[in-house]
Formats: structure tokens, C-alpha cells, sequence
């Protein structure tokens, strides 16, 4: 009992020796170790601006802050400011720090990107292309094949600068009319935006005035045209079945007033539902029964990526077709097709196209039995059916793609109901 007693006080004695010592090695170490910390953050902000008189953080004066805006320095001479940021992407939950300086002119003056963890790099060059721009950012881009990278890095500088300008740090730059456009494509035709939230389009030639631009959505979702107004540039979407919504560059939704533009782009516009039909109606009838009437729904105001829309009596039972083309990876359009019956339950999902793009980044994706994937989603209705349901392990993008559909089939089934009512 003697030899137990004393055993438990020697273990008891070591463990208080051992709590004071690594109390003071870490009374010693920590100082050292936040100095440390500040002495790299300090060496990122001399590094962005060798020229500064020295630093002082004004974070905490500027109220709440954007997740990606982690500190704000004021250089104390009146040379501007320096930000240090942190950005993820979808594709890895490791921060890409990012150290910018951002002069009194509201400009610029350098960048540093600080952590990387992606694994396909944007390139040493591509931070460079931000220096001498101003909010406006009318001098970059993202780069292809790392598209979800270098726009988290845009959008991480874009934040930097409305912290500023929304303190009355710094001025904001003026947006070329050429970025006013492509901010608005996405309001003008929403079905052609990646899940970015980017307009993905082509080029069309052949166009009058007073149409100036004009585009075809690359997953045929519908044209856009910019068309000269007497009160300036208007934007006009017209989707697969030849509805217009039209915006100024200023975002509003000029439709009701703007009825030149409007008309002139529908007269513009081929009827992509209408080009497609025969093809598109072939499909449809390979997932019924012979003798079932097949109807192609007209002027369908779709805003999303649904490109035909069909109903098939079958008997004295209606169901409803929808084919989307939702843009998956590397920006490629699934062609998908979804069929309700009339109280909106899932009847069927198809894929009309692969499914898993291979590539770089598929390399190791989860989806091992595509059937038993499309399946989960028969019998789901819009009040069921959730989003979470079409992750893919490795596959974020074809998972956003089939998310896509599913938001874009409800919406069109609730508008066809009311079309064919």
C-alpha cells in the first residue's frame, strides 16, 4: 500500500516538473513565435511595398470584412495600402494567400501570391497582369484550365478593393463599356453562365444595326445581342424558344420600355427549339412507347439552361419532357433529359451525353455506377429533391452540372403547366 501511495505521489511530482516546464518553454517560445508570425507578415507587406515608412493595421477600424479579407495596412506615409487576403477554390480547402498593394491612387502597385495549393498552377505570370489596374480590373481575366483558381484570385482582389472604396480609402475605377456588357450577359441569358456565374458564348457575325455585338450561347440556352439605343447600349437575351429579356448597362431590366431593341434582336435570333426539334423529338420518343404523341411547348420563358421542352400523351396519362444542357467541366455542354409526370415526381433522368468527362481532374472521382446515381433522383419532386443529393466524389463540376438540371427541369415543368393549362 506504502510502495502504491508513494508511486502515485513521485507520478504526481513529474507531471507538475513537466506542466511548469512546458509552461515556461512556452512562456518563452510563444513571444518568439508571434514574432516570428509578424515578422513574415511584415516581410510580405515590404515585400509588396519596399518603399513604405512603416505599416499600421487598420482591420479593426473598418467594420465587417469579407471572409477573404483577413488584414488592411496603412502605410504610414501616405503610400496606400497593403491587404493581405486568403481565398479557396472548389477544388482544394487548403487558403491561397494573396499580399497586394493597393497605392493612394487606387491602383496596383504590386501583388504576392503567398500559398498555393491547387494542383495545376495559373502560372507565375498571371498575379503580374493586376499590377497598374485599378477596381475596374479592365486588364485581366481568368485563365483557362484554372478557371476556379484564378477567380477565386480575382474575386479575392475585387473584395480588397470594395473594402477601400467602400471606406472611402481609395476611388473606384471606371468599367469600360466592353466589361459593362459581359457583366450583364449573364442577367440577359442566364442559362449560358458556368457555375462561376461566367457567360459562356461565341462570337456571331452577320449581324444589322442596330445590333452592334451579338453571341450564341455554347450550350444553345439562346443569343445575346448588344444593340445601340438612343439612351445608350442595351443587352437583349433571347432563349431556345425565342423569349427576350433585356438590360441596361446598369443592370436594370428595361424589357417593358426598350421594345425596338427587343424586337430587333427576336428577328435576329434563329429559334434554336425549333432548329433542334426533329433531333430533339427522336430522343424524346426513344423513352416511350410507339404511339405516344410527342408536343413541342412553345415560347417557354425559361432562365436557365433548358434548351426543349416537350409533352407525350401516352393513353389518357400526360407526362412532361425537359433536355437541358447544363456546362459541366471544362466548360463543355451534358445534355441531359428529365421526365415528370403531372404531379411533378421524377418519372426518369438521362444523361444524352458522357457524364464524366475524363480528365485531369477526374482522375479518381467516386461515381463508380452511373445507373444507380441517375436513379436516386426518380420520384423526387421539387420539394424533395435537394442539391447535396448530386455531389460526386472528384467530380465537383459534373455534380454542379447535374444540380444545374435538376433547378432548371422544376423551373420549366412549373411554367409548362401553366402553358398547357
Amino acid at each position: 500500500m506504502k510502495e502504491n501511495i508513494k508511486s502515485v505521489v513521485v507520478l504526481t511530482a513529474i507531471c507538475l516538473v513537466v506542466a511548469v516546464l512546458l509552461a515556461y518553454t512556452n512562456s518563452i517560445t510563444a513571444p518568439i513565435i508571434e514574432a516570428n508570425k509578424a515578422a513574415k507578415a511584415s516581410g510580405s507587406l515590404l515585400e509588396v511595398m519596399p518603399e513604405a515608412a512603416g505599416f499600421e493595421n487598420i482591420t479593426e477600424t473598418l467594420g465587417e470584412l469579407p471572409a477573404t479579407v483577413k488584414e488592411v495596412h496603412k502605410e504610414t506615409s501616405g503610400l496606400g495600402h497593403v491587404m493581405i487576403l486568403g481565398t479557396t477554390t472548389q477544388f482544394s480547402s487548403d487558403e491561397m494567400g494573396i499580399t497586394v498593394a493597393i497605392g493612394a491612387d487606387g491602383k496596383i502597385s504590386n501583388v504576392l501570391l503567398t500559398g498555393y495549393y491547387e494542383s495545376k498552377d495559373f502560372g507565375a505570370d498571371y498575379p503580374a497582369t493586376y499590377i497598374g489596374q485599378d477596381s475596374a480590373l479592365g486588364g485581366v481575366d481568368t485563365v483557362a484550365g484554372t478557371t476556379f483558381s484564378s477567380t477565386a484570385f480575382k474575386d479575392a482582389i475585387t473584395d480588397a478593393f470594395n473594402v477601400l472604396i467602400n471606406n472611402n480609402l481609395v476611388a473606384a475605377g471606371q468599367k469600360s463599356e466592353e466589361q459593362l456588357i459581359a457583366e450583364t450577359m449573364p442577367l440577359a441569358l442566364p442559362g449560358c453562365v458556368n457555375s462561376l456565374g461566367s457567360p459562356v458564348t461565341v462570337p456571331v457575325e452577320g449581324f444589322a444595326a442596330p445590333i452592334t455585338q451579338a453571341f450564341k450561347a455554347k450550350n444553345d440556352t439562346g443569343y445575346i445581342y448588344v444593340v445601340s439605343t438612343d439612351a445608350g447600349s442595351v443587352v437583349v437575351g433571347v432563349n431556345a424558344f425565342g423569349v427576350a429579356k433585356a438590360f441596361d448597362l446598369e443592370g436594370n431590366d428595361v424589357t417593358a420600355t426598350a421594345t425596338d431593341a427587343v424586337a430587333a434582336a427576336v428577328a435576329a435570333a434563329p429559334a434554336i427549339a425549333t432548329e433542334n426539334l426533329e433531333a430533339n423529338t427522336t430522343t424524346v420518343a426513344m423513352s416511350f412507347e410507339e404511339g405516344a404523341v410527342i408536343t413541342a411547348v412553345e415560347g417557354l420563358a425559361v432562365e436557365s439552361d433548358v434548351v426543349a421542352a416537350f409533352t407525350v400523351t401516352v393513353g389518357e396519362e400526360t407526362q412532361y419532357v425537359v433536355i437541358t444542357k447544363p456546362l459541366g467541366y471544362g466548360d463543355e455542354a451534358m445534355k441531359m433529359l428529365v421526365i415528370f409526370n403531372a404531379n411533378g415526381e421524377v418519372v426518369a433522368y438521362k444523361t444524352l451525353s458522357e457524364m464524366i468527362i475524363h480528365g485531369e481532374y477526374y482522375a479518381e472521382h467516386q461515381l463508380t455506377d452511373e445507373s444507380a446515381y441517375r436513379a436516386q433522383f426518380v420520384g423526387l419532386t421539387e420539394a424533395t429533391y435537394s442539391d447535396d443529393m448530386t455531389l460526386v466524389g472528384g467530380a465537383t463540376m459534373t455534380a454542379n452540372a447535374v444540380a444545374s438540371n435538376f433547378r432548371s427541369a422544376f423551373e420549366a415543368f412549373n411554367l409548362i403547366k401553366e402553358v398547357v393549362a
